[in-house]
């Protein structure tokens, strides 16, 4: 009974989350409150603050939510592509996708919950780590240059989407996805070989 009763609690926690989640994506994370929350999901005040505290708590649970989801995604990916580069591909491609639907305010706004900005520091310091990996596995597959220094790349990388992310300006002049787009068409040419070049074409070809 009590194994039944935590699934169920689970599976309510989770169904709360999505639908938060769903509403800071598409809203913006300040235009949403607590009982727009509770609204939406036919829930009372009271049975949702009986399960989040606040609106930070139930932010930082879908920022964990999606960070488990995000590692079983590609986990399945590393288990079925052929090389590194297919990996990156397949997970801009996924990353798109998720982004589409995505306000742009959200990203400016989650910087001012201090428990989940450190949470995603946390996760984007792993995410450096484990792309460091890929990498070198890259270069040994040779897809990926050797005369590239890697941590340097990937800080350019990251200050060049930090830089429209904190830039109201620039996200009203472009979208997300077609900043994405553009960083990683421009840099991962910049350290692909000239296998690896021909393989970002016909992945790119595709996608048109």
């Amino acid at each position: 009974m009590e194994v039944v009763d935590k699934h169920t609690h689970t599976e309510q926690r989770n169904r709360v989350i999505d639908m938060a989640g769903k509403m800071f994506a598409e809203q913006g994370i300040r235009a949403v409150r607590m009982d727009d929350v509770a609204a939406a999901l036919g829930m009372s005040k009271r049975t949702l603050y009986e399960m989040f505290a606040d609106k930070e708590e139930l932010l930082l649970e879908g920022m964990k939510l999606k960070e488990e989801r995000k590692r079983e995604f590609v986990a399945q990916v590393v288990a079925t592509a052929d090389n590194v580069l297919e990996i990156v591909l397949r997970l801009y491609q996924h990353g798109m996708n998720q982004m589409k639907n995505i306000h742009p305010s959200m990203y400016l706004e989650i910087r001012k919950y201090p428990k989940v900005a450190e949470f995603l520091k946390q996760q984007k310091a792993q995410s450096a780590e484990n792309s460091k990996k890929f990498y070198q596995v890259g270069i040994q597959q040779g897809l990926f240059r050797t005369d590239i220094n890697f941590e340097i790349f990937q800080f350019l990388m990251d200050l060049s989407m930090n830089g429209f992310l904190n830039s109201k300006v620039m996200m009203e002049q472009w979208t997300l996805t077609d900043v994405l787009d553009t960083v990683v068409r421009v840099n991962m040419r910049g350290i692909c070989t000239e296998k690896g070049m021909r393989m970002l074409d016909e992945f790119f070809e595709r996608e048109k």
